[in-house]
């Protein structure tokens, strides 16, 4: 039977660099095929070739058995989606606009919202989601945001679904659900090629993986038998890889932040915090985790200092911060690694230079009398460079244009140069490679042994357990449990919780 997809000698070059060397790629109907690879190792340039966005430079494309060349619009058209990894979404407009926006349905010249609300409304089911149709989409959490992306591919009649780590933000039950969907959508005879770091996830769903590794093919693998282990050396090309854990020998110190009585509420009365505390000790990792949308969003931002608390006090070093701005808490020790990367810790535009001055770009020796010390600049960020393998990096360069792991070695360089007494880290290893996981791991993990007090919040219970001296779980923003010996607890004890049964309720 001739395959879906049949990518043969794809070569993709940019200044200065080789994305894919003559890359072939098969892909069958009603196969779920994983490509995986470090970050920067091709994968998705080779996929957003096939989507239409690049033109191979070399190379040949066929899809249905006929050789095609196309853009994006081409693609859609033979049913090829795309969910991206960074949300292609207009905040302020609703699901179903965002969906239906560039292919709205039309009858006697008017847009029929009827049509597309019963369409993304039986989707919208089909995922198990809630939500109205004509909710914002600036009202939904980030896997909820995820979800959509999906449904708007399919919406468009996607038989070849692309999804760009389309786990990195959903809880391990969202996870669930969406691999029964894409195996539903698999026995329709759909075929998704799903990119992803997390081979767990990558053997449990796949039926063939392809491992890329500086813009080639490293190996190919069968999935479901295959070991993590094979997978994890041919993407790296180096033996006993294992993810760094916390060995917890560090000395843990005095309370250094800590917040007391916090309450949040929405717009509409909605409390998204509930009587709040907790304390982040010096030499400590304090894990938070949850279900998106729990209050781990508010918890951020009233500690930071983007949003005001409507109940409670924060404190920093003994100093009650509650009223101070985002400037003031980073001046006196508060560092800050944000979830999106792309829109919160990032200026995209802005050259490595700036990025990394970011916050002390008013100070030596960076600044004097008001003007910009380029050379100190410059030696600067070849310190960063250098110290935090920063790689893809040329003079002017808009950060966009790297990788997602050497963005957020950027951010990680910022704020770990800043030496903060505190670090808040909010998902720091979304959507990285195992090799890219472990550098962040291995810096945080030197900044606790450092005597830095560090919150980590991650949807990931793997990275929670390994990482954390304490655990506490939040529903509905309150603390559902308080875990010390991570070493008593399994990931589906902590599923409960997620979920807001209390231990001793489990018990009981």
């Amino acid at each position: 039977m001739e395959p879906v997809v049949r990518m043969v000698g794809i070569t993709k070059r940019f200044p200065a660099i080789v994305a894919n060397d003559s890359v072939d790629f098969t892909l069958e109907a009603g196969q779920i095929h994983a490509l995986v690879g470090e970050n920067g190792a091709g994968k998705t340039t080779l996929m957003r070739v096939l989507y239409g966005q690049y033109a191979p430079d070399e190379g040949e494309i066929w899809v249905g058995g006929e050789r095609r060349s196309y853009n994006v619009a081409g693609a859609l058209a033979l049913g090829i989606g795309m969910v991206h990894q960074n949300f292609m979404q207009i905040p302020e407009m609703s699901i179903v606009e965002n969906i239906i926006l560039g292919h709205t349905p039309k009858r006697l010249g008017f847009v029929n919202y009827r049509q597309a609300r019963q369409r993304v409304q039986e989707l919208l089911t089909r995922f198990g989601m809630k939500n109205s149709p004509d909710a914002p989409i600036s009202s939904l959490c980030v896997g909820e945001r995820q979800k959509i992306e999906i449904i708007k591919v399919l919406y468009l009649g996607a038989r070849v679904l692309i999804l760009d780590e389309p786990t990195a933000v959903l809880t391990p039950q969202e996870t669930t659900e969406l691999f029964g969907i894409l195996r539903e959508l698999k026995a329709e005879g759909t075929s998704v090629i799903f990119i992803s770091h997390k081979l767990r996830e990558v053997i449990e769903i796949a039926d063939r993986i392809t491992v890329m590794r500086k813009g080639r093919v490293a190996a190919g693998f069968d999935g479901g038998g295959v070991d993590e282990t094979a997978v994890a050396q041919a993407m790296i090309g180096k033996q006993d890889v294992q993810l760094l854990q916390n060995d917890k020998a560090a000395d843990i110190g005095a309370a250094v932040l800590e917040a007391k009585n916090l309450w949040c509420f929405d717009g509409d009365g909605v409390p998204k915090l509930r009587n709040l505390s907790l304390q982040v000790r010096a030499g400590e990792i304090l894990g938070v985790g949850g279900v998106e949308g729990n209050g781990q969003s508010q918890l951020i931002d009233i500690l930071v200092g983007m949003l005001q608390a409507s109940g409670g006090t924060v404190t920093l070093a003994g100093e009650d911060i509650s009223r101070c701005s985002i400037r003031e808490r980073r001046d006196r020790g508060l560092g800050y690694i944000p979830e999106d990367r792309m829109t919160t810790g990032l200026a995209l535009e802005g050259d490595i230079d700036e990025n990394l001055i970011c916050g002390c770009d008013n100070r030596g020796p960076f600044s004097r009398m008001g003007l910009l010390m380029r050379k100190a600049i410059r030696e600067n960020t070849g310190r960063m460079i250098e110290s935090f393998d920063i790689r893809g990096v040329s003079a002017g360069k808009p950060v966009k244009s790297l990788s997602g792991g050497n963005m957020q070695k950027i951010v990680l360089a910022r704020e770990i140069a800043r030496n903060p007494k505190v670090l808040i880290a909010a998902q720091p290893t979304r959507g990285l490679d195992i090799g890219a996981i472990n550098f962040v791991r291995e810096h945080l993990l030197a900044r606790k042994r450092g005597g830095t007090a560090i919150l980590l919040v991650s949807a990931d219970l793997e990275e929670l357990m390994s990482l954390s001296d304490r655990l506490i779980i939040l529903y509905e923003g309150s603390c559902a449990g308080e875990i010390t010996d991570l070493g008593t607890v399994s990931e589906a004890d902590i599923g409960l919780l997620m979920g807001g049964v209390t231990r001793r309720k489990k018990e009981g």
